[in-house]
């Protein structure tokens, strides 16, 4: 991390983009699950420890004008072009530093949250060692420090992969020719061993993950020879003498997901209190890979499991939506979670709120609002007692939130799904649109946009435009891209009203339009 050479995230930068997973509004609310009193996105300092070109502070920035944010990395680059997208969205509560982490410190204050995503794996020891250190010198009383790190036992197979390619490329300097050197060399190597041996068969395996992964980022996580895996333990023993525990990990509570039958009975028999031994045996029968990992002070007191929890302090979500397929028996309904994930539900209660919660996606009902909702749809199937009706659906909505299947937030996301007459995007999609595909939702997520047309109508929404406005605007364009012979394969020629409604719903499921 010093500056005695060419940086090389100077010499191939690195995509920066929002990180959904380290929002401070997530990660107070983890932190209230385990008793803590984590401080308000309103008025938090935040601290990004390589922050690169500010694609992770930038949209919370923009999103809590009263908070500060402070973000500090090596690359002289990044820090500038970080600088520059502040500046041009008038933002006066972010500061970026061209900055090494080994002389950082006291000076730059103290912090609600410290964020540290992608770098801790990737240098040298006594910069993990500050890294960590900075946790005990800035984190304030209840403050919160996020980490994410390579992680063992899972990256032993993948490290298979890198040892070929940092070999064959052990004399090359040159990034772009390191990187064809190294796709060259997993590809040769791989294809020419025993597809039904062990090694065979992994080293197959993640040459075919490396086909989709890009070369700038294949360059920075593969072919840094300084790079390593930790074990949970490791990094929790690191961080201790810095007064330091463990609260949870960023994917809270879905801890357990991927074990099922025996070793989902091997952790039930792990007690509540003993989180480590918990978490490092979860890794040791899954195989993990890459960790996220939440540390508050060591003399904070934390609440373990879910014996204390309640759904009422919380605004709840779901992208969830009733099954094509119907379920044959008799009051049973079947719900889709994202894509993939099937569930069946007999509790009337509990379907309605679903419901709610399908139609409200990305946006989120308070705890009260969706209760209230679902009594009233279920009312003609409810008994006498309401508030047995109520302690019903909770542990049905609980179980449900156990399986990773819904969200809860302290503090609902800053969004509408309301087309509104002169509907209004988030400024930083707005801008990010103009120049390229991905964008920022306000859920703090990176979305792909499909294609020019989206991207021009997501460009239009500044809230100056009605539906028929919107509609000459994306015919002026269109006409003006087919006349210049600058339009590209597949551009219609012209937009119809139809269309038009059809792209704002997409806008709003999208998370895109401003409340």
């Amino acid at each position: 991390m010093s500056e005695t050479k060419t940086n090389p995230y100077d010499a191939v930068a690195y995509p920066g983009h929002a990180f959904s997973q380290t929002h401070p509004g997530h990660l107070a609310t983890i932190a209230h699950f385990h008793g803590m009193q984590a401080a308000p996105t309103a008025t938090m300092r935040v601290l990004e420890l390589g922050c690169g070109s500010g694609g992770n502070l930038i949209p919370m920035a923009l999103q809590s004008p009263g908070a500060a944010f402070v973000g500090i990395d090596l690359s002289a680059s990044a820090i500038a072009r970080a600088k520059a997208d502040a500046e041009e969205l008038g933002l006066r509560n972010i500061d970026f530093r061209h900055l090494d982490i080994m002389e950082a410190g006291a000076a730059l204050g103290s912090f609600d949250y410290i964020l540290v995503h992608g770098v801790y794996s990737w240098v040298p020891p006594f910069v993990r060692e500050r890294i960590l250190a900075l946790f005990g010198e800035l984190l304030r009383p209840q403050g919160i420090a996020y980490v994410s790190y390579n992680a063992l036992p899972g990256c032993r197979l993948r490290d298979l992969a890198r040892d070929v390619m940092l070999y064959e490329t052990r004399d090359i300097e040159e990034p772009l020719e390191r990187v064809r050197v190294a796709r060259a060399a997993i590809k040769r190597f791989a294809e020419a061993t025993d597809p039904d041996s062990f090694y065979g068969a992994a080293l197959r395996e993640r040459l075919q993950q490396i086909a989709e992964i890009p070369d700038n980022v294949l360059y920075h996580d593969d072919l840094n020879p300084g790079a390593r895996a930790f074990a949970l333990h490791e990094v929790l023993d690191a961080a201790a003498p810095q007064g330091l525990q463990f609260l949870a990990e960023a994917s809270f509570p879905n801890n357990f997901g991927g074990a099922r039958g025996p070793a989902q009975q091997l952790l039930n028999a792990i007690p509540i209190d003993e989180p480590l031994r918990q978490e490092q045996s979860l890794d040791l029968l899954i195989g993990r890979s890459f960790r996220q990992t939440l540390l508050c002070r060591s003399d904070v007191a934390l609440h373990r499991g879910f014996s204390r929890f309640a759904l009422a302090p919380y605004h709840l979500a779901a992208n969830v939506r009733e099954a094509d397929e119907k379920d044959e028996r008799p009051g049973v309904g079947g719900f889709l979670f994202g894509d993939d994930v099937r569930l069946a539900v007999d509790l009337d209660t509990a379907k309605a709120a679903l419901r709610a919660l399908g139609q409200a996606w990305p946006g989120s009902l308070s705890h009260s609002e969706l209760v209230a909702t679902a009594l009233r749809a279920a009312r003609d199937s409810l008994g006498p007692d309401t508030e047995r009706e109520i302690a019903r659906l909770n542990e049905a909505l609980t179980a449900i939130y156990r399986a990773g299947l819904l969200e809860i937030q302290l503090e609902p996301h800053r969004l509408t799904t309301t087309v509104s007459e002169r509907p209004v995007a988030s400024l930083l999609a707005r801008r990010q649109a103009q120049s390229g595909n991905e964008v920022t939702d306000l859920r703090h997520r990176a979305v792909a946009l499909d294609g020019v047309v989206v991207r021009k109508f997501i460009s239009l929404l500044d809230g100056t435009r009605t539906a028929p406005m919107l509609l000459a605007a994306m015919n002026d364009f269109l006409a003006e891209a087919h006349a210049s012979g600058r339009a590209v394969a597949g551009l219609p020629q012209r937009a119809t009203a139809e269309e038009v409604e059809t792209h704002l719903r997409d806008v709003a499921r999208l998370g895109l339009l401003a409340g």
